[in-house]
C-alpha cells in the first residue's frame, strides 16, 4: 500500500481556504494491508473516545498552565487538550524572513500529562499563514512541541495538529483566531486520494438541509447539534426525550472521531433494528471492535439498511440520509455496522458517517448545514 505524496500539488486557494486529504493518503504506506489501516484507525477512534468520555463526566476541556515568562506577545495562560485527527490540510506557517517570534526561554510554556501515559512539553509561538493568491496573510498563536511522549510523534508526512472548536474570544481553534463564525468542510471517502477543502468566512457548499446548533456554556468548543428522531429504513430508533436543556448536552457532531458512538442502550435497539431490517445471518465471529458483521460471497455486495437523522423536526429540510456505504464498513471481508457502543450518556457523529458530505458551520446563526456527495472518492 502505498502512494507518492510528493505527487499532491495543490492548486493555489483563495484566501481562508485549504486543500483537505484523508489521513489515510499520508500513512497507507506504513502498513502491510487495508485491514491493518483500519484497525489502527478504530484505535486511534477508541482513544479519542476515551478523552472525550473523561471531558464529558469531568466537564474539564483544558487544564491552564502558568507561563514562565511573557514578552507581551502571547498570553500569560494557555490550555492543551489530547487531539486526534483523520484529515490533513495544506498550508505553509511562517515566511522565509520570519521565523517563530517566540522561542522557549521567554514565552507561555505548557507540560501536560495524558491520561493513557504521554506527556507534551512545549511553548506558544506566533507566526503567520499566507494565502497564494492574494498574498493576503492571517497571525496566529499555536503550540510549538519540544519533547512528546505519546506513542508515534509527528513525522515527514505532517507537522502539527489544527483546532477546530467553535470560535470563542481568547480561543486558539482556527474558527477563533480567524474571527470565522462561518467553518465549511467537506471530509473525503476514507482510503481514497481525493481531494477537498476546508473554508472560513465562506461556503461553498449548497446548503440543502440543516440542523440547529446548540450552545453548550460547560462545553464551549463542542458543535452540540439538535438530533430528534432516527430511522433505519422506515423503523424508528426510539431516543430519550430532552427535556429543557438537557438537549443541548445529548449529541454533538465531532470529525476528529472516526465512528459515531452511541451510548448503549440506544445502540442496542439501534442493533438489533439494523439487524432485523438486514435481514442476514450474521457471522459468528466478528473482529472484535463490532459485534454485527455478515460474509458475502465473492464479488457481491449485498443491500444493508440506510439510516435517516432528523434534526428539530421530521422534515427533508431537517434531514441527514446515511447511504448503506456510510452506515457498513468492510474489514476481514465483512461488513459490519459502522456504529460503537460506549457508556456515555452523549451520542457522537463521527466523519465515517459524513464522508462526502459538505458541512457549513454556522455559529452566526447556530446551524449546520448539509450537502450530500458534496465531495468523495477519486
Amino acid at each position: 500500500m502505498s502512494f507518492d505524496i510528493t505527487k499532491l500539488v495543490d492548486p493555489p486557494m483563495p484566501s481562508y481556504t485549504f486543500a483537505l486529504y484523508s489521513r489515510d493518503l499520508f500513512e497507507k504506506s506504513k502498513f502491510k494491508d487495508y485491514d491493518s489501516l483500519l484497525e489502527n484507525k478504530i484505535a486511534r477512534s477508541q482513544a479519542r473516545a476515551k478523552h472525550l468520555a473523561w471531558i464529558l463526566e469531568s466537564g474539564n476541556v483544558t487544564r491552564p498552565h502558568e507561563s514562565k515568562r511573557d514578552n507581551g506577545n502571547v498570553p500569560k495562560t494557555t490550555s492543551v487538550q489530547f487531539l486526534n485527527a483523520e484529515y490533513i490540510a495544506t498550508f505553509n506557517l511562517g515566511t522565509d524572513d520570519h521565523k517563530f517570534k517566540s522561542s522557549y526561554e521567554n514565552t507561555c510554556v505548557y507540560d501536560y500529562n495524558y491520561e493513557d501515559g504521554g506527556r507534551t512539553k512545549g511553548w506558544i509561538a506566533e507566526d503567520v499563514i499566507t494565502f497564494v493568491l492574494d498574498q493576503k496573510t492571517e497571525r496566529i498563536l499555536f503550540g510549538c512541541g519540544r519533547d512528546q511522549t505519546s506513542g508515534k510523534p509527528f513525522d515527514g508526512d505532517f507537522s502539527g495538529i489544527a483546532g477546530l472548536g467553535r470560535r470563542r474570544a481568547g480561543g486558539y481553534s482556527l474558527p477563533s483566531q480567524f474571527g470565522a463564525d462561518i467553518m465549511a468542510i467537506c471530509l473525503p471517502d476514507f482510503f481514497t486520494t481525493g481531494k477537498s477543502t476546508i473554508s472560513f468566512h465562506t461556503s461553498p457548499f449548497k446548503k440543502k438541509t440543516s440542523a440547529k446548533l446548540l450552545p453548550n456554556p460547560a462545553l464551549p468548543l463542542f458543535y452540540f447539534v439538535n438530533l430528534f428522531k432516527v430511522f433505519i429504513n422506515d423503523k424508528e430508533v426510539p431516543l430519550p426525550r430532552n427535556i429543557g436543556n438537557d438537549m443541548n448536552s445529548r449529541y454533538f457532531v465531532d470529525t476528529g472521531a472516526t465512528f459515531s458512538f452511541l451510548p448503549k442502550g440506544i445502540y442496542k435497539v439501534f442493533r438489533d433494528t439494523f439487524r432485523k431490517e438486514a435481514g442476514f445471518p450474521l457471522y459468528k465471529s466478528p473482529p472484535s471492535q463490532f459485534d454485527t458483521c455478515y460474509k458475502a460471497d465473492p464479488g457481491v455486495a449485498p443491500d444493508f439498511p440506510t439510516v435517516k437523522m432528523y434534526f428539530g423536526q421530521q422534515k427533508p429540510e431537517n434531514l441527514l440520509f446515511l447511504a448503506e456505504r456510510l452506515v457498513v464498513v468492510h474489514q476481514q471481508g465483512l461488513f459490519c455496522l459502522a456504529f460503537m457502543s460506549w457508556k456515555n450518556p452523549v451520542t457522537i457523529i463521527g466523519s465515517y458517517q459524513l464522508q462526502g458530505v459538505g458541512l457549513t458551520f454556522d455559529t452566526a446563526t447556530d446551524t449546520l448545514s448539509f450537502d450530500i456527495d458534496a465531495c468523495g472518492a477519486d
